[in-house]
């Protein structure tokens, strides 16, 4: 006979699963380990399908029915397919006896598995996959318990859509995250990310007494390519930059697109200011190999100003000011003001 206060705490359990904001792989972890606790049963497995990326999450009670799930999804034989493709209780009483799963009974019962009982987990038209309860003992399970387990998968199933759709929109969130902070273009950093970071540096740079400079990049006469090749060239033109001024930053590093053929770099823990000279010269060693684009070979050179900020001083988003103007000086200097 089942244990009615036994069966009343998982019921329980399940419930605060939600509460906590377990996932879906916790949910089916949390099932298997006490649904043995429950029926009269060996172990329990759970593998889940998702179908949109053709993954699975596996759960098991212990290593043995571990690998009876992880053999029957490499094999694509045994009850747990048939109860996912047909949405109905599969019962194995025999696995010596039972000529449906000759691939995984000839596999299994070396082990010692002798009878699975597999029950579908499903919501509505949703096939979420199956919760398989090994035995090592021949025998059917008793009608009570079938109802027991059917209604233990059924509830799970419940937890584990509701557990999804908390996932999908966790991941909307994010995603939407990412597009409001990254230039969709590139993929870069935007000004609002990059402000962050600098916020972010001025926080660490006041507990650890360190030093940040802003390299504003402003590539020269971008207009040009625009105007002679397009602006589907330009796009292009631009990725290609974003990419190779990519490989010039550290972890700790930041490069950000801020507008049109603007790129910002925030690079932090600097030791002297002669490490901003070096990363100078290497923005003008990335950019001195043209670019290949439409067939065409393009050179591309940039003006770079620089604000740099010592230890203990203070870091905001006015270095970005201050770069942006020592980079207009840099280009007075060499060839005039251009227009982009």
């Amino acid at each position: 006979m089942v244990d009615e206060g036994k069966l009343a705490e998982v019921l329980c359990e399940f419930a605060r699963t939600m509460i906590v904001e377990s996932s879906m792989q916790g949910i089916a972890d949390r099932l298997v380990k006490r649904i043995v606790e429950v029926l009269p049963v060996t172990s329990a497995g759970v593998t889940l399908v998702v179908p949109e990326t053709a993954s699975q999450y596996i759960a098991a009670s212990d290593a043995s029915a571990l690998r009876n799930e992880q053999l029957q999804s490499e094999i694509q034989d045994g009850p747990f397919h048939m109860a996912h493709a047909t949405g109905e209780a599969v019962s194995v009483a025999d696995l010596q006896d039972d000529g449906r799963f000759p691939q995984f009974a000839a596999a299994a019962l070396p082990f010692g598995l002798a009878a699975v009982f597999t029950f579908p987990l499903r919501h509505d038209t949703d096939r979420l996959g199956a919760m398989d309860l090994y035995s090592n003992t021949a025998g059917e399970l008793d009608p009570q318990d079938i109802a027991i387990a059917q209604t233990l998968a059924d509830v799970t199933a419940s937890y584990l859509v509701m557990a999804r759709s908390r996932d999908d929109a966790r991941a909307a969130a994010e995603s939407f995250k990412q597009i409001a902070l990254h230039d969709p273009l590139t993929g870069l950093p935007n000004r609002q990310l990059l402000e962050d970071r600098i916020e972010n540096a001025a926080q660490r740079a006041r507990r650890s007494e360190t030093s940040a400079a802003i390299l504003f990049v402003d590539l020269d006469q971008f207009k040009h390519v625009n105007d002679a090749y397009g602006h589907d060239v330009g796009d292009e033109l631009l990725v290609a930059i974003a990419r190779r001024l990519s490989t010039l930053i550290r972890p700790s590093d930041t490069l950000a697109r801020i507008f049109g053929d603007e790129f910002v770099f925030l690079c932090e823990d600097l030791d002297s200011p002669e490490d901003v000279d070096l990363i100078t010269n290497r923005i003008a060693e990335a950019l001195s190999v043209p670019f290949q684009s439409a067939g065409c070979e393009i050179v591309i050179t940039a003006s770079v100003g620089v604000a740099y900020a010592g230890p203990g001083k203070r870091i905001s988003t006015h270095l970005v000011s201050e770069a942006d103007k020592a980079m207009y000086e840099a280009k007075r200097s060499r060839n005039g003001v251009e227009s982009h």
